[in-house]
């Protein structure tokens, strides 16, 4: 075979040997904590009911290894890089025991965790995350990425910069933000609901109970609040430029004399749960859910 052809021949082989399998398994505790780390490519963490830690996936051409330490209380997962991280597109399949307590970082990775009950601390930047399957405390952050949480309970809290948040079917007490992604919380029940974004829209069709607190804030973004019409709320609703839309009473947003704001305060059921909506320019709507 000629040089040339046997150089070509080199070339096409070498991206089918710049991947590396991993394979690798260690006793674990039921409610350990499991920290990862994989600066780029996808980590997808799935609890199951075995005493260990199973690791698959392929770690790309500038990985050096996987490192796996620790003992069963705490185990550490770590994709080992030479150089610029970004070149080590990694992808990790790790199952854990579904009691687990996960820390998980990433850079330019995507994050998906299903079946975990414990807590989950996620955090990527250039990236999605997904937690799904009733994980207790959450606190998950994203710059470029969207971040949804479906049936988590305790204290919640999601953070996107340029991305969505998606809350569904949850529990407990919730702090969730965008500043350019829409934001959306549905289904579920909450105690204690802090949401806010700075030009994303605001949309809630979550329970209320008579002890709820739900604090709603946008700058140029709107609001839509879905509550059943019988709801046991006292409502304080402003927007400094925008229009507010009352279809669950005939109470009128009151204008002020000297400026654009406009008011809007009632209760509805006999009150009970504390609604306070504030937008600079965004509009507000009450409506009732169906």
């Amino acid at each position: 075979m000629r040089p040339a052809v046997l150089l070509f021949a080199a070339l096409l082989a070498a991206p089918l040997q710049a991947q590396t399998t991993v394979d690798q398994r260690r006793p674990a505790a039921p409610d350990g904590v499991v920290d990862v780390e994989n600066m780029a490519g996808s980590i997808r963490v799935t609890g199951w009911d075995q005493a260990e830690i199973a690791v698959t996936g392929t770690l790309g051409r500038r990985a050096s290894g996987l490192e796996m330490s620790g003992g069963p209380n705490r185990t550490h997962i770590e994709v080992e890089v030479e150089g610029n991280p970004h070149d080590a597109r990694s992808d990790l399949d790790i199952k854990v025991p579904a009691g687990s307590r996960l820390r998980i970082e990433g850079f330019d990775a995507t994050i998906t965790v299903t079946g975990v009950t414990g807590a989950v601390q996620a955090e990527t930047v250039n990236g999605s995350i997904t937690v799904t399957g009733g994980a207790k405390d959450v606190n998950l952050q994203a710059v470029n990425g969207g971040i949804e949480v479906v049936k988590a309970s305790g204290r919640i809290s999601a953070e996107s910069v340029n991305g969505s948040v998606t809350v569904r079917d949850c529990t407990g007490d919730l702090e969730a933000s965008t500043v350019n992604g829409p934001l959306l919380v549905t289904g579920g029940a909450f105690e204690s609901i802090r949401i806010e974004t700075v030009s994303g829209s605001l949309r809630f069709e979550s329970a209320l109970s008579k002890r709820s607190t739900l604090e709603a804030e946008t700058v140029s973004g709107s609001v839509d609040l879905l509550v059943p019409a019988d709801v046991a709320a006292d409502f304080s609703i402003s927007s400094f430029s925008g229009d507010i839309v009352n279809d669950l009473g005939p109470a009128p947003p009151r204008q002020s004399r000297w400026t654009h704001e406009k008011e809007l305060s009632f209760s509805s059921g006999g009150g009970g749960a504390k609604v306070n909506v504030q937008t600079l320019s965004g509009d507000v709507r009450l409506r009732k859910r169906p």
